[in-house]
């Protein structure tokens, strides 16, 4: 056996028990291992090191197995034992080693796992590499690349079978809809082992169509462990990118210009979904509360061919956002991927106008821009929401986000909370019918993406429950009429790559009690939901593959 065991008695159990968020496993101590988390930590550098690994892994009695690739899975659902079973052997299975990014022009690349699978493929990307490797390894290799996330650290493992979200989305879809085949260790008759699997659009059997199906939004350790993802075609890299991020100081704005700003945003991106012109203009709006610093709007833009020479998308979106929120903006410039804005630092030019953004933008190299944006921050505890928006803001939600914007906080807990939302829509709506069929991505209406959250370091159980009030504030009064769940006629529930276990309880509230129809929140297209659920059935009848928020 290749791979490389680490148990308690080895120095680095503790630090790779975590992941990205410190809350996980729970009682974590910095320097301790906690008994909460994983006995055993397997280190695989191959798909046959992971089968050898998670056969000795089930052998233990009570013996569960989790999988990572970047470590960014925002419950603890690959940290820590599950909360009914605390006497089980929980082994996470590290694949981050199976980081390769292969290319062949002629798309003659087969199946890593099945040397009979006739499928032919141009790029083989392993599912330990990270988003920034990626990047540069397509644009260096190919000019190509993914229409993901920009958090460099991210694994591939869990971010494209839940989606790949990223500021290239609304141009080129989601990455699942450029996936093309998937190598997958599923569970084999009697769920005490792995095997080797390949699955493709051209299958021939339903059974692994819907396998393939789950691979494309479903989430990660849900059916198996994909090892390497497949592509025919990926869509080009843009050539420059336009930045801008326009900034608001905490003195000078107010509820009216935060209304009609919301308003005025929600309405371009709903307004220009049949303009294919305007979809490569991709936005993060960050509204953070009082006490962790200024307003921002963060704007990347290219045009329709991938480069800069039709701008008049992004000067209507400037002019249409300074317009409605009556405002002068001013040049950020902390670096976009800060949380923390706080009063009193150097401030940029004034921006009151599109002539004065012309001044304050930036004309990058794309992959320069990549590398600028790529901040996956501190690994510090943290919070998350997400919620899809398919139409107009409401005077519920509005009055929501400007109360939840102003929380009350006398022991300054909130120094690294917001509330993110994201443009969304253009082509991720517009996927041709074959490829929406074969995906479990099923939110296609929406025109916003939203994604609160927080962090913090104090691990007091004040600091923590400080956090949680924030952020489940916002949905119990934004959405107080649906018991704090985002499903109306405004929202299409939330993304499952941004788990919450608040979701599953009836009011968000864990001592309402579990909610029966949580998973429909997440996946409200009931003949996805249904088919996920008959995969679940067929592929992992033993329920190999399970955690507090995993198919039912």
């Amino acid at each position: 056996m290749a791979f490389d065991l680490v148990t308690p008695s080895d120095r680095r159990h503790s630090t790779l028990q975590k992941g990205f968020n410190l809350r996980w496993p729970l009682g974590n101590v910095q320097g301790q291992s906690s008994p909460n988390g994983a006995n055993l930590i397997y280190l695989c550098h191959s798909p046959q090191d992971i089968i050898d690994a998670a056969a000795q892994a089930l052998a233990q009695p009570n013996g569960r197995i989790t999988v990572r690739s970047g470590g960014h899975c925002y419950e603890g659902f690959v940290a820590n034992k599950m909360p009914d079973s605390p006497h089980e052997v929980l082994s996470i299975l590290d694949i981050s080693a199976l980081n390769r990014v292969v290319y062949d022009a002629a798309g003659q690349i087969g199946s890593d796992l099945d040397p009979d699978a006739t499928e032919r493929y141009s790029f083989r990307l392993e599912a330990g590499a990270q988003n920034w490797d990626v990047y540069v390894a397509l644009y260096k290799l190919a000019n190509k690349t993914l229409p993901g996330g920009s958090c460099y650290s991210v694994g591939l493992g869990g971010h494209i079978c839940g989606g790949g979200y990223g500021l290239l989305s609304r141009k080129y879809g989601l990455v699942c809809d450029w996936l093309s085949g998937v190598d997958i260790l599923v569970p084999d008759f009697e769920g005490k082992a792995l095997k080797k699997h390949h699955v493709s659009r051209d299958s021939a059997s339903q059974d692994e169509l819907d396998l393939f199906a789950a691979c494309c939004g479903a989430g990660g350790g849900q059916f198996g462990i994909i090892t390497s993802y497949y592509f025919k075609d990926l869509p080009p890299a843009p050539k420059e990118v336009l930045w801008l991020v326009l900034e608001w100081d905490w003195s000078v704005l107010t509820k009216p210009a935060l209304d009609n700003l919301l308003v005025a945003y929600q309405s371009w991106f709903a307004s220009n979904q049949g303009n294919p012109d305007t979809w490569g203009l991709a936005t993060k709006l960050e509204m953070r509360h009082r006490h962790t610093g200024n307003m921002t709007l963060g704007i990347h833009y290219v045009d329709k061919a991938g480069e800069l020479n039709d701008r008049a998308p992004f000067d209507d979106f400037v002019s249409r956002m300074l317009t409605a929120i009556g405002l002068p903006a001013t040049e950020s410039l902390v670096p976009f991927h800060v949380i923390h804005l706080p009063p009193g630092t150097a401030t940029g030019r004034t921006i009151d106008s599109v002539s004065a953004a012309k001044a304050a933008e930036q004309r990058l190299d794309w992959l320069v821009c990549q590398q600028t944006l790529n901040g996956s921050g501190d690994n510090q505890r943290g919070r998350y929401k997400s919620a899809y928006q398919k139409g107009p803001f409401t005077p519920q939600v509005l009055d929501a986000i400007w109360s939840t914007l102003n929380w009350p906080d006398p022991d300054k807990h909130l120094t690294q909370s917001l509330i993110q939302i994201q443009s969304f829509g253009g082509q991720i709506n517009a996927v041709s019918a074959p490829v929406r069929r074969e995906s479990s991505a099923a939110q296609r209406s929406s025109y916003l993406k939203w994604q609160p959250q927080c962090y913090w370091r104090d691990a007091s159980a004040a600091s923590d429950q400080a956090h949680a009030s924030w952020i489940r504030g916002l949905y119990l009064n934004a959405f107080a009429d649906d018991q704090g769940v985002p499903i109306n006629n405004e929202f299409e529930g939330c993304y499952i790559n941004y788990p919450d276990l608040d979701m599953t309880y009836v009011g968000g509230n864990p001592p309402n009690g579990k909610n029966p129809q949580w998973y429909r929140i997440f996946f409200p297209d009931l003949i996805i939901e249904s088919r996920l659920r008959r995969t679940k059935q067929r592929w992992d009848p033993h329920h190999i593959f399970r955690n507090e928020m995993s198919v039912p």
